[in-house]
């Protein structure tokens, strides 16, 4: 096993988009991938269960920090558009997310909101 940052560098790839379901241990994908993400600014597309990631003794709502942190918005869907999407809580329903990069991303972002 080894860092997507690590993968990423070795090969000599350029990333522009994630999707990751690893049953609980997403942060710990992006932990590995910070560098990655920073550089390439790829959309990502993720699940979040707070049954899944209580196992690795964290809550969902410290990836939606993380990756606030390098730039991103997070997002849901609802009748295909896309719905800003702030903050979990023990009522959320949502388990699938996508996150935008608020710079790169701008356009996306307001063409599929609308």
């Amino acid at each position: 096993m080894s860092r997507l940052d690590d993968f990423v560098r070795n090969k000599k790839l350029k990333i522009d988009f994630i999707k990751c379901d690893v049953e609980g241990a997403e942060l710990l994908v992006f932990e590995g991938a910070e560098e990655t993400i920073i550089k390439n600014k790829p959309v990502i597309f993720t699940e979040m269960l707070r049954k899944w990631s209580a196992k690795f003794n964290y809550y969902p709502n410290e990836i939606i920090s993380l990756l606030k942190s390098i730039g991103y918005e997070c997002f849901t869907t609802k009748n295909g558009k896309l719905k800003k999407f702030v903050k979990m809580n023990d009522y959320t329903t949502e388990t699938n997310f996508f996150f935008l990069h608020s710079i790169k991303h701008i356009s996306n972002i307001k063409k599929l909101s609308k």
